[in-house]
């Protein structure tokens, strides 16, 4: 499927002498790009759950000044990890062969370099040889299924497990989809996921809403449809995978997200990358797993009006049409702020403004049930169901993907997950206490809002 015969000749000469067994390495986990916006808060979770697990772990990237500066703020706010000695790896994406050393030192990787389009695929390729778990924070579909493609077999036969989509994009809808089949008790049919994102403060921001990593993926998933379209009908035709058509009729639309509120809100549709992602994790379910997973999702998000939905689907249509061209586009990723209007900086958004930060997603999954009668066992009643599930989380970009990715690492390494290969969240985490985990290190609440039943005459 892919050719990795330089990077299979330096493992198997210069660093044979270093290969060893994923569970006797050095470190349980390396932060990678631990300098970065996300990295940063990467590292204080380390510090936390580093503790609580038991781990030995390490920071890697280029600038060691850099790192050292990140682990000092990390030694001054966690209590009770000053006194250890966090190892400062020197890793750059340039060199492969330090790449490769990196991987062979440890179990896991967590991977905080985007956009990930551009650098992350020599860091997949690398724990592949080398046997070792890759995680990342990435929504970028086209990296995901184009990583998904060429190395989900070579994953597999060496014993490696790669995971996407391991923070705010895509954990709540694809765990979520999880949580809502096992919860159904029913035939689960559909499932229709809404997410709306705000703030617990009524002021006007006072910092740029994102980083400006953020804004550049997003620049290169609008400007990179052809390649996406390309990678997933080749993941699509070698795994089997079906996807289910937009509803051109829900593209934009009203819907109650909740029982306790009759006021509808106007959603627009919006399948990357949640979409795509729980596409791979019901297949997943059926062919690897053996499970009945019958239905499909699709994913809207939630506006406050009618005119801040029309608004966002003409920016979005205007901004897809202008990345087209390579010179725009290069002014769009070499000014962010400007052409942002200020939503995305390099500093990116302050505390205060992401302690405020809220993401509550919506999951209604419609299906049938049949129930013996009360009154007569020998009676089946049939009817048609509907189940609301409500995901909630704090700081979701950066806080709530923090713990999300770091719990991910802990799971494979406390819970033995023995799957491999190239894997979403759902399909990797299925039956281990990876959700539980969430929950517990206050990182997210889940529950079952309602269920409603109608029985057929």
């Amino acid at each position: 499927m892919v050719n990795l015969s330089l990077e299979e000749n330096i493992v198997n000469s210069n660093l044979e002498e270093e290969m060893s067994q994923t569970s006797k390495r050095k470190y349980d986990i390396i932060v990678f790009g631990a300098s970065g916006f996300t990295g940063q808060f990467v590292v204080m979770e380390m510090g936390f759950f580093s503790q609580i697990y038991n781990l030995t772990w390490a920071i890697a990237g280029r600038n060691t000044n850099k790192l050292q500066n990140v682990l000092d703020k990390m030694y001054k706010t966690q209590s009770g990890i000053e006194d250890k000695k966090i190892d400062i790896i020197n890793a750059d994406l340039n060199d492969i062969k330090s790449v490769m050393k990196m991987a062979l030192s440890t179990s896991v990787i967590i991977n905080c370099v985007g956009p990930y389009y551009i650098y992350g695929e020599v860091v997949v390729k690398s724990c592949v040889l080398c046997s070792t778990h890759y995680l990342d924070v990435t929504g970028e579909s086209l990296f995901m299924e184009k990583m998904a493609f060429l190395y989900n077999s070579k994953a597999e036969e060496n014993n490696s497990l790669i995971i996407s989509a391991l923070g705010m994009e895509s954990v709540p809808a694809d765990i979520g989809v999880e949580y809502l089949y096992n919860n159904f008790n029913g035939d689960l049919k559909n499932v229709d996921i809404y997410m709306k994102l705000y703030s617990i403060s009524n002021a006007f921001p006072s910092s740029a809403l994102i980083h400006e990593g953020t804004w550049i993926s997003a620049i290169l998933h609008l400007s990179t449809q052809k390649q996406r379209l390309y990678y997933r009908t080749l993941l699509d035709e070698l795994m089997g995978i079906n996807r289910v058509n937009p509803t051109i009729l829900k593209i934009l639309h009203k819907q109650n997200i909740s029982i306790k509120k009759d006021k509808k809100k106007w959603c627009l549709a919006f399948p990357e990358p949640d979409q795509s992602v729980i596409v791979r994790s019901i297949h997943h379910a059926k062919t690897k797993d053996n499970l009945p997973y019958n239905f499909y999702a699709r994913n809207y998000i939630v506006f406050g009006s009618l005119i801040t939905a029309i608004i966002a689907l003409l920016m979005f249509a205007i901004l897809s049409f202008m990345v087209k061209f390579e010179p725009i586009r290069k002014l769009f990723i070499q000014f962010p702020k400007i052409f942002s209007f200020g939503i995305a900086t390099k500093t990116g958004p302050n505390e205060k403004l992401m302690e405020n930060g809220r993401m509550l997603l919506t999951l209604i999954g419609y299906g049938s049930v049949s129930i013996q009668s009360e009154t007569n066992i020998n009676e089946i009643k049939h009817g048609v169901k509907k189940t609301i599930v409500k995901f909630k989380a704090k700081n979701p970009g950066y806080g709530f993907t923090s713990k999300a990715i770091v719990l991910a690492a802990v799971t494979i390494l406390r819970d033995n997950v023995i799957k491999r290969g190239v894997l979403t969240p759902a399909a990797a985490f299925r039956n281990t206490q990876y959700l539980n985990r969430l929950i517990e290190y206050d990182a997210a609440t889940i529950e079952i809002e309602s269920e409603q039943i109608i029985y057929k005459n």
